[in-house]
Formats: structure tokens, sequence, C-alpha cells
């Protein structure tokens, strides 16, 4: 599997997005939109060649935070691509100065697994709050910048033999027990 990044210039409702975030738990997300409607914030969309596989947004508001979204095609998941898709929207949120990503996890069936997968890859909160990460530059750590529009990814790489949470301390954790 080869997957690709970019970013989706003029974001709107459409048959992929209704299929891949569609395809969520029910009350997973809220989906107020139609067809052609447009949508808030920046969206980015990874492909498998000409394939559709997941979905990225970050929406910044003021005060240095970014909430991001983040979907990945109900027959594809556990393969790698939430992982790929959460990666390039902390590179992009990073790379616009941002200093924590957040994400609220809604009441749905698999809440806990989805709690528990961001929790592995940094992220910091209850189940009933946001959960957060640091992302932007400080004194120790330099701004990552985005691995471009068109970023590609090898499934079967390694990135340097980090986990993709770049946990500020512990030890190294297996990503592989937990894809989502």
């Amino acid at each position: 599997m080869t997957l690709t990044w970019a970013r989706d210039e003029r974001p709107v409702w459409d048959a992929d997005k209704a299929r891949v975030i569609g395809g969520a738990p029910e009350g997973a997300f809220v989906i107020p939109f139609h067809e052609g409607d447009a949508l808030p914030g920046e969206w980015f969309v990874a492909r498998d060649g000409d394939d559709v596989v997941g979905y990225g947004r970050l929406d910044i508001g003021w005060g240095g935070d970014a909430e991001i979204l983040l979907a990945v095609d109900p027959e594809r998941q556990e393969a790698g691509i939430g992982s790929f898709v959460l990666a390039r929207l902390e590179d992009e949120a990073a790379a616009r100065g941002i200093n924590y990503v957040y994400n609220t996890i809604r009441q749905h069936e698999g809440r806990e697994l989805v709690h528990d997968w961001l929790v592995v890859r940094g992220f910091r909160g209850d189940l009933d709050g946001d959960l957060r990460k640091r992302v932007g530059s400080s004194p120790a750590t330099p701004a990552r910048t985005p691995r471009s529009d068109a970023a590609t990814y090898d499934a079967g790489a390694d990135e340097g033999g980090q986990a993709p949470g770049r946990e500020e301390q512990g030890g190294y954790v297996d990503v592989d027990e937990h894809r989502y």
C-alpha cells in the first residue's frame, strides 16, 4: 500500500466523504451536510492509488489550538491509514505554528478503542473531554514541517523506529497492537 496526502482545495460533502465519514459508527460524527455543501476547516484526503481511503480535517481556532477530525474507510481500517492521517495532521498543524491539536470523542460504539488509540499516540485527556497533544515547537523541540502536499507513505517502511505517537516521555509503544 502506498498512501498519498493532499489538501482538498474546495472541500464539499460528496459521495467519498459520505462513504468514509458516514461509514463510522453511529454517533461518532455530527454530519449535518448534504451533497455539494461546503465544509468548514481545512480538509485533506488520503489515497491509495486512485482510491480515497481516509480524510483529515484541521479546524484552527483562536488560542493556538486546532481541532482535528480523522476518518478511515471502514473497509480499510486496521491497516495503518489512521496513523498516516494523524501524523500528517500533526505535521500540518505544527507547520502553521499550532501549539496543540485536540479531538473530542463523541458517544458511540468503539469510543474506548478510539480513546486508547489516541493515548498510545501521545494524546492526553479523559474519555469524557478533549484529548490534546502538543505538536508545536518548544525550546527543546523544533517545529516540524509538513512532509508535502503530495506526501507518500509505504505502510511497510520504518520511519526511524519511533512510534507514531512521538511520546515525549516513556518507552516505545508497539503501535501494531493499537491500529484503528
